[in-house]
């Protein structure tokens, strides 16, 4: 049953699906970024549910910390080639041992250590 207004204008339930309101993107079907101070949530929070895994990794794909380039925690398959900080982390997807799983940025460009985890 439609919704009328005292004019006798008819219309149907609304819903949002995209669009913005003073600049500002809202609905699903507007990829947008978030700034914020701080962010929680009660449930999971997803990132990069879209993307394939990167061979290496991929800069800039994973989460970045500070204001420091490319800080931050990687993923990928295989080892790492991709850049980044010194002190970054690179998960990688297909490891197979307590020394394939996990590696640590040294240098600031390219070069990966392992870490030996626990079994």
């Amino acid at each position: 049953m439609p919704n009328t207004k005292a004019i006798g204008v008819a219309y149907s339930d609304m819903e949002i699906v995209g669009g913005s309101v003073d600049g500002s993107p809202i609905g699903a079907s507007t990829p947008s970024t978030v700034a914020a101070t701080s962010v929680s949530s009660t449930g999971a929070v997803s990132a990069y549910t879209g993307t394939a895994v990167p061979a290496g990794g991929t800069a800039g794909v994973g989460f970045k910390l500070s204001s420091t380039s490319n800080l931050g925690v990687f993923f990928g398959s295989g080892a790492p080639t991709l850049a980044a900080a010194q002190g970054s982390l690179y998960i990688r997807t297909d490891g197979s041992s307590t020394s394939t799983r996990l590696y640590v940025n040294t240098n600031g460009s390219t070069t990966w250590t392992n870490v030996t985890t626990a079994a």
